[in-house]
């Protein structure tokens, strides 16, 4: 399980790649959950996740820097390296000392003639360097910096040496999975863009999907993609599996880019109770807030619906369970209010389960969710979730007015009549709190990790076509006019020495469900060039104001992928018709 760091006080996602680690660990899956970050704390992390039951205690947290720091890297051969940095002036900027035993971790470097270069040197504990990271001036223009990491040997030989840090972070993924055969599941969309381009002959490469593809928002089918997905989806086709937490949120993305066959949906696994806890033991008028204090939490309006609750003569106390960078704003905001009795802040609690277990309602107002863990954790204790109707988990656990109410995203009045109703009608409460419990057991971690097991059996049965398929090139080789209007477009496509097995065009106005196109099978083929006809009708078939796309869709052993139609890249000239329907070039 691949996360690019795990600190105290995580989020949701780092909380299911630990618990998935556990998952597979406990049903004879070994498993480790991987990290990059240079962190000198991480010992002292590692003894509190364990402590807390957060990371199962034989799931190893592996790390980069610990792991060179304990073993010199594997002897590279080829030619000899040696150290980049010398004779440069370097002046000591940092230092940091590992927390557990207060070892010297990583000195900091600035060059007193150029603020241009850095150097981090990283400590073994015996006091040698294992990592020196140096931005260094250009062999071929010393005007310029580049980036060089280099691994070394106790005794300060160079053994490896890197131009960036991706490539350093690729290799050493290697080596682990060279030693252990395993599969690598990414959680971390920031790993996910330095390895979405890293292959190994055995090993699967999955991609979770914790979050909507586009900006807080956006129209998923027309709206500006998240800067912090970009990479994955670019590249959608080099992911053995893409898996998405919610069916709404996968088939969001097919809409959008189409079915490549590799993607699934996998939920959170949620463990409650095996018996629904008894309502009469929930604290009366009980609310509560779980997750981390960030703005798109939108916890502010949370306070601001306990709030006109109050003031309907409903008793009723708000407990905020987490902590973020929004925690002073949204304590002045119960101060200005002067609600302070109503509200309570609880920070990190390590006792979630007990309190969704004592409360009657989970109030939530996220402005966009992947999958809500909280809504699951609080069905699974009987605990009936309020939320906003955001995309995309809400509506795939909440089936409104039975196990939980459905809130029309800001409709804050709405909100405080549905907690009223909650809190102040104990039969609706106990009887949606009974239908929640249930909704919560099709989460349980024997079906998620059945799923899980499933989803990788099928990925590694379809390997070899799937490297086929994102192999594959297709390009527009040659347009021809007809008379009546008609269009022949000559495709070619290039699979390697593979069969292809289907090919067919899928025309769809631009920005609209690519489901809802229109299909055109090839009429002749013939080394590779495939010839379609496009009726001059096509535009009249699809009515709209926009342009139309055209996709081509392969198939290579009944797997499938979507290629949007361009002809060779950065052509010399371009052909198009002038508003007279002359034929010119740009």
């Amino acid at each position: 399980m691949v996360t690019w760091a795990v600190e105290l006080g995580f989020g949701g996602m780092t909380a299911m790649c630990l618990k998935r680690a556990g998952l597979f660990h406990e049903r004879g899956v070994p498993s480790a959950v991987v990290t990059f970050d240079a962190n000198p704390g991480l010992d002292e992390i590692r003894t509190s996740l364990k402590a807390n039951g957060k990371l199962h205690p034989g799931v190893p947290l592996l790390n980069l820097h610990e792991y060179y720091a304990e073993q010199a890297p594997a002897t590279a051969g080829g030619r000899e390296l040696t150290l980049r940095d010398a004779g440069i002036p370097w002046t000591e900027a940092a230092r940091l000392d590992r927390s557990i035993d207060g070892s010297l971790f990583c000195i900091d470097y600035a060059s007193t003639g150029n603020d241009k270069l850095s150097k981090h040197e990283y400590h073994r504990r015996d006091g040698s360097v294992y990592l020196v990271d140096a931005t260094l001036p250009s062999p071929h223009d010393p005007d310029e910096a580049v980036r060089t990491l280099q691994l070394l040997t106790a005794d300060g030989s160079v053994q490896y040496e890197f131009t960036s840090a991706a490539r350093l972070y690729r290799h050493w993924l290697t080596e682990l999975v060279d030693r252990s055969n395993a599969d690598v599941i990414i959680d971390s969309k920031f790993a996910a863009g330095f390895l979405f381009v890293w292959q190994h002959p055995t090993a699967l490469k999955f991609v979770n999907f914790h979050s909507t593809h586009v900006t807080a928002g956006q129209d998923t089918l027309t709206g500006k993609l998240s800067p912090a997905h970009r990479k994955i989806i670019d590249n959608r086709d080099a992911w053995d599996g893409i898996t998405f937490l919610t069916e709404s949120q996968r088939t969001a993305f097919v809409q959008r880019f189409g079915d490549g066959s590799n993607t699934v949906v996998i939920s959170n696994p949620v463990d409650g109770p095996a018996v629904l806890p008894a309502f009469e033991d929930r604290e009366p008028g009980k609310v509560l807030h779980v997750g981390r204090f960030t703005k798109g939490k939108n916890i502010g309006a949370v306070i601001d619906i306990v709030n006109a609750v109050a003031a309907t003569n409903v008793p009723v106390h708000l407990d905020l369970i987490g902590d973020g960078d929004q925690r002073p704003v949204l304590e002045e905001h119960v101060d200005h209010l002067n609600i302070g009795h109503l509200v309570s802040f609880h920070g990190h609690v390590h006792d979630v389960p007990r309190r969704l277990a004592k409360a009657g309602v989970l109030l939530l107002c996220s402005k966009f969710e992947g999958q809500s863990l909280a809504i699951l954790e609080a069905q699974a204790h009987g605990c009936v979730p309020v939320a906003y109707d955001v995309d995309f988990g809400p509506r795939d656990v909440i089936e409104d007015g039975r196990n939980g109410f459905l809130i029309p995203f800001g409709d804050q009045e709405a909100a405080a009549r549905a907690v009223a109703r909650l809190l102040d009608d104990d039969a609706l409460c106990a009887e949606m709190s009974a239908h929640a419990f249930q909704t919560a057991r099709q989460y349980s971690s024997e079906k998620i990790f059945t799923q899980w097991k499933e989803a990788l059996e099928m990925a590694r049965l379809n390997k070899k076509n799937r490297e086929v398929l994102a192999a594959a090139t297709v390009r527009l080789a040659g347009l021809r006019f007809h008379a009546d209007g008609d269009t022949d477009l000559e495709v070619a496509v290039n699979t390697g020495s593979e069969q292809l097995g289907g090919l067919t065009l899928v025309v769809t106005e631009r920005g609209t469900d690519a489901s809802q196109g229109k299909t055109f099978e090839p009429y002749s083929e013939s080394d590779g060039i495939f010839g379609f006809r496009i009726p001059s009708s096509l535009r009249a078939q699809l009515p709209g104001s926009d342009a139309l796309d055209i996709n081509a869709v392969l198939d290579v052993g009944g797997l499938t992928r979507t290629i949007r139609l361009g002809a060779t890249p950065k052509p010399a000239s371009v052909p198009y018709f002038t508003a007279y329907g002359n034929l010119s070039f740009k």
